[in-house]
């Protein structure tokens, strides 16, 4: 009883703790730096914009986004991991975090990392970027773990649904981008 929930939390753990490892990581040598000679903050909003319009033409399917990295790391470790249990849900969690998929990639080391380089709680953007990326996982896999007919039909409406999310999706990122061009290019 709760064994479902203990490896839920266990599989979102193992992601938040490599978001939250990379991404502070990350965030922690943007910080340096900005403080050393380079304005890394100045050049991630000047960045920003142009990634963010970069994102959207992915997403509207004008550009071919690449740089999935990690295959093979995710791969070795899923091939020792153990299957079972709360710590093989955390060991899941951490490998399937080194698989990013281009869009993700982007998004995160695009758009996330500068946000998070702007904001003073900027570190803590990684573990809310994982956990935000792992819940739609979870609600599906809650539906089916307690058997709900409604998993399937989520299914199909996302299916049908997810091409004009996408759109939608890609037509603001490149709106928001070429605002945040306009804006932080101006100034």
């Amino acid at each position: 009883e709760g064994r479902p929930l203990r490896e839920a939390l266990a599989y979102i753990s193992g992601k938040v703790l490599v978001y939250m490892t990379v991404g502070g990581a990350v965030i922690l040598l943007g910080l340096q730096l900005q403080s050393a000679v380079v304005p890394v903050v100045i050049a991630a909003r000047k960045a920003l914009g142009p990634l963010m319009i970069v994102i959207g033409l992915g997403l509207l399917g004008v550009l071919r986004l690449r740089g999935s990295v990690g295959r093979v790391v995710s791969a070795w470790l899923r091939a020792r991991l153990p299957r079972k249990g709360a710590w093989g849900a955390f060991l899941l969690g951490v490998s399937f975090s080194f698989t990013f998929c281009p869009t993700l990639f982007w998004l995160f080391f695009g758009l996330m990392i500068p946000l998070a380089l702007r904001s003073t709680a900027g570190l803590v953007f990684p573990g809310l970027f994982a956990v935000g990326t792992t819940l739609p996982l979870v609600v599906y896999a809650g539906l089916l773990a307690v058997g709900s007919g409604a998993a399937g039909g989520l299914v199909e409406h996302l299916k049908r649904a997810g091409p004009m999310i996408t759109r939608i999706s890609g037509v603001i990122f490149v709106l928001a981008g070429i605002n945040d061009t306009l804006t932080y290019w101006a100034l």
